[in-house]
């Protein structure tokens, strides 16, 4: 075991020293490690397979990120894990690892999904048994069979106890009908994968550069990151008094030399300023889209300087125009949304004074310049591909990952970020036109202004959230309908949530102080157990879903009232358990509540064509 974990150590750091060719050992060593843990999430070989090579692509160029070089395998673990949980996200499909005795409905809801699975494993009989086994034990014999890991390796690449790992795999065996004979020990061998020429491919097509600075920030309470280039943000806090800036830049091209010449292209850029809001981020060009109404691709850029302050504001809008019209035109309700965008909140407007500049940024774009087959997995996703066709693709060929230490106290603001990871702030958090966000243990205040979230937990003190766009198109047999593609999960928020979004699909739990959401055509499930004294909670949408869920004793304790103009309320228990009088205003309004006086309702339910519902849960059954 050592000697393979030197084996890690050696290939990492000539990884980290330019040798692209050292990774292919590592991949080689946990390929069949990453597909037993993501065929466990998505139950379909085929996108196994993808999510490992994207897997091995990210942690390829988060590589300066390790720490320990000896602990690749585990921190390799934890990538796999995280990428299989955006890729259900994505596809929009439940998590299915496990069917007990008495869910035989499960097939029949991911019946294509469970059909690809089975049809490669259909000899495979002792799997429906292995399917029966709680994660924790399914884990440990898909990596003890798959992989051919001895039990040292498993618990090395689990993170727990070899102990542990030898328990499990014991009681698992006691839990099968049967041991696995050499047949089907075969089988499995024959189902193992072999993504080394696929991931070495793409990352030979890549040239990295590593950097760190150390930044002594004085009596600077902000930081500020405005990110030029694609850029993925991991924000921690340090135990320091100092702020450390470290990650990776890569550049990507059909050839190594191109790859190379696209990284020198840009850099990270660091001082100090009185007013951010003032003087903006480092000079720049930015990739803001690709023009094909000529013979060849033409990207469309626009200096930074020029284009900045957008993010901080919705009044562009105004100036949107879709095949010659303004869109607010086209549609006068934006105007609205526009108008309920409001002025930077004092406390954003304070984290942009003195502060500490950072800049991920390049003077001139330089585009992608490969063919459409070239581009694979995460590598399209992460180069943020504007146009493609069967042949070519069309983009920025710059990519940054940025790891930021934040000293206790003070507050960060991220621009136009691809990704933010933040953790363990003690201070507040500003973000700004980012693609998605996930934050927990934030002190103080989080801010996402045109930005979005996958999860959010832990937030000292209030949660606002600004963004009115409202999803992508689905094409469908001769149909184009819009679609939920932003799902999030917010709770323990300890100082009042003010949401107002176009549409979006959030799942909240346990909001304390005052609570506004305004969900106008998406779907919103809040969830509430206790309840602060003077505190009040509204929900509100034009034509989406909004349901209150309520704990049975909590319910009793406060005042509700539901009202719609043509949509649905839905009562339920609540009707009889609440005491909910019913009442017909003219028609013009449907009502139902506990109290005449809706300015003095606890809770406010409104849906103008939507649905709005209330349900009451025994606290057991809340999760």
């Amino acid at each position: 075991m050592s000697t393979l974990i030197d084996n890690d150590t050696y290939n990492v750091q000539l990884c980290l020293d330019g040798n692209a060719n050292a990774f292919e050992p590592l991949v080689r060593r946990y390929q069949n490690a990453a597909f037993a843990v993501a065929l466990g999430y998505l139950r379909d070989r085929a996108d196994a397979e993808d999510v490992v090579q994207d897997a091995f692509i990210s942690a390829y160029c988060k590589l300066s990120q390790l720490k320990d070089p000896a602990v690749f395998g585990s921190w390799f673990h934890r990538i796999v894990v995280n990428r299989c949980k955006e890729w259900v996200r994505r596809s929009r499909i439940g998590r299915q690892v496990r069917v007990d005795a008495d869910s035989g409905g499960l097939h029949d809801e991911f019946a294509i999904s469970d059909r690809i699975h089975r049809k490669y494993i259909e000899r495979l009989e002792i799997w429906d048994e292995v399917e029966l086994l709680p994660e924790h034990y399914r884990q440990v014999v898909t990596l003890y069979y798959y992989t051919g890991f001895s039990l040292k390796e498993i618990a090395a690449f689990l993170e727990i106890p070899e102990s542990t790992a030898r328990g499990r795999l014991y009681q698992s065996r006691i839990r099968l009908r049967k041991a696995l004979s050499p047949q089907e020990k075969e089988t499995i061998v024959m189902s193992q994968i072999d993504v080394t020429a696929e991931v070495q491919d793409v990352v030979c097509k890549l040239a990295k550069e590593d950097f760190e600075e150390t930044i002594y920030m004085g009596d600077v309470e902000n930081i500020v990151l405005y990110c030029g280039v694609s850029t993925e943000v991991e924000i921690v806090r340090t135990k320091g008094e100092q702020t450390i800036v470290r990650g990776s830049k890569i550049g990507l091209g059909y050839t190594e030399e191109e790859a190379d010449h696209n990284l020198g292209g840009f850099s990270v850029t660091h001082d100090t300023v009185d007013d951010f809001y003032k003087s903006g981020p480092h000079e720049g060009e930015l990739f803001v889209g690709v023009d094909s109404s000529g013979n060849k691709n033409a990207a469309m850029t626009k200096r930074i300087s020029d284009h900045w302050k957008r993010d901080l504001m919705n009044d562009w809008m105004l100036d949107e125009v879709c095949n010659g019209v303004r869109l607010v035109d086209l549609y006068p309700d934006l105007k609205s949304d526009i108008d309920a965008f409001p002025p930077l909140p004092k406390r954003a407007r304070a984290s942009l004074s003195k502060s500490i500049r950072i800049s991920v940024h390049t003077m001139e774009v330089q585009p992608i310049h490969v063919p459409n087959s070239a581009m694979k997995g995460n590598i399209k996703d992460v180069f943020q591909v504007y146009w493609s066709d069967d042949s070519k693709v069309f983009g920025p060929a710059s990519y940054c990952h940025v790891s930021i230490e934040v000293p206790a106290g003070k507050n960060i603001s991220v621009f136009r970020a691809k990704r933010v990871n933040a953790e363990g702030l003690k201070g507040s958090l500003m973000v700004y036109a980012c693609h998605s966000c996930q934050i927990a243990d934030i002190a103080k205040d989080v801010y996402l202004f045109n930005s979005m979230f996958s999860d959010i937990n832990e937030v000292g003190g209030m949660f606002c959230q600004r963004m009115y766009e409202y999803g992508g198109a689905s094409y469908d047999e001769g149909m184009i309908r819009n679609m939920d593609v932003w799902e999030g999960k917010l709770s323990n928020v300890k100082g009042g949530v003010d949401i107002d979004v176009g549409r979006f699909v959030l799942d909240a739990q346990d909001l304390e102080g005052d609570v506004s959401i305004y969900n106008r055509f998406g779907t919103t499930r809040l969830y509430q157990s206790s309840r602060e004294s003077g505190t009040r909670c509204n929900l509100r949408t034009v034509a989406g879903e909004t349901k209150l869920v309520l704990d049975e004793r909590l319910a009793k304790k406060v005042s509700l009232v539901m009202y719609t103009r043509c949509g649905v309320l839905k009562l339920g228990q609540a009707k009889d358990q609440m005491r909910l009088y019913s009442t017909y205003n003219d028609g013009h309004r449907i009502t139902a509540g506990t109290t005449y006086d809706t300015t003095q309702a606890d809770y406010l339910l409104l849906a103008e064509s939507g649905t709005a519902e209330v349900e009451l849960l025994n606290g057991s059954d809340s999760k």
